[in-house]
């Protein structure tokens, strides 16, 4: 009876496992990853090393705290770190523009996100845009509840969304202050027109541990913070994108 014996390749960049042919190098194969466009030589004997990183990258977008993902993996907690540190160096997956022509259809929501580092009196707001036909997520950033958070969301949206998109927010003060008004609709909780950015909220917050008000996974600092709320937005653009 013949046997059959698969070899399986891993990106040494993100640790996925979809790859594809991409020529020869010196007799040898040349595999490309299919989501960070990363090229490379890959050798079977970094397989098992390579699948035990891409364990601590899905861990790391579920609602998982390093010490656990320590416990699970066997991997330290440097190293664990240190995948955190190279996801937030990753260029994120751009999410696709729509067409020139219907931007001028294209409709986002703003909201906040409470959320805390260290201990609770250290609040850091997450403010999010979201497209609402596709649910992209279109730019975010980390700072107060006030103006210079808002404008600096506002100066993250690529430039066609600033120009022929209509914004729905909630009543808060200071996104009026920043968005421009003849597009600006601000509108009450109960209208619905912010019902999409706070769906994705709610569920980027069951996804990373550390935006869970009451958790025991928080980050003591904010570039760890920042590191763990930029690979759960980058999986959601990332399924966004696929599907």
């Amino acid at each position: 009876m013949a046997v059959i014996i698969y070899t399986q390749h891993f990106c040494a960049k993100c640790g996925s496992d979809q790859m594809r042919r991409n020529g020869h190098s010196q007799g040898h194969a040349r595999y490309q990853c299919k989501a960070y466009r990363y090229q490379a030589r890959f050798e079977p004997a970094a397989v098992a090393k390579a699948a035990q990183y891409a364990q601590v990258d899905q861990l790391l977008g579920a609602r998982n705290s390093q010490r656990s993902i320590v416990r699970v993996t066997g991997v330290s907690r440097m190293s664990v770190a240190k995948r955190i540190k190279k996801a937030q160096a990753c260029r994120p997956p751009l999410p696709r523009l729509r067409p020139k022509k219907a931007q001028k259809k294209c409709w986002e929501a703003l909201d906040e996100l409470w959320t805390f580092v260290g201990r609770k009196k250290r609040k850091l707001w997450r403010w999010l845009a979201v497209e609402r036909a596709s649910r992209r997520i279109v730019a975010w950033t980390l700072g107060g509840r006030g103006e210079a958070a808002a404008r600096r969301l506002w100066h993250h949206l690529p430039r066609r969304y600033r120009r022929y998109c209509w914004y729905f927010t909630d009543e808060w003060k200071a996104c009026a202050s920043v968005l421009p008004r003849y597009r600006h609709r601000p509108c009450p909780k109960g209208e619905g027109q912010t019902s999409i950015v706070e769906t994705i909220n709610c569920s980027l917050r069951q996804r990373s541990g550390v935006l869970v008000r009451q958790s025991c996974s928080f980050s003591k600092c904010r570039k760890m913070h920042t590191a763990r709320i930029k690979i759960v937005i980058d999986n959601h653009n990332r399924s966004v994108i696929l599907n």
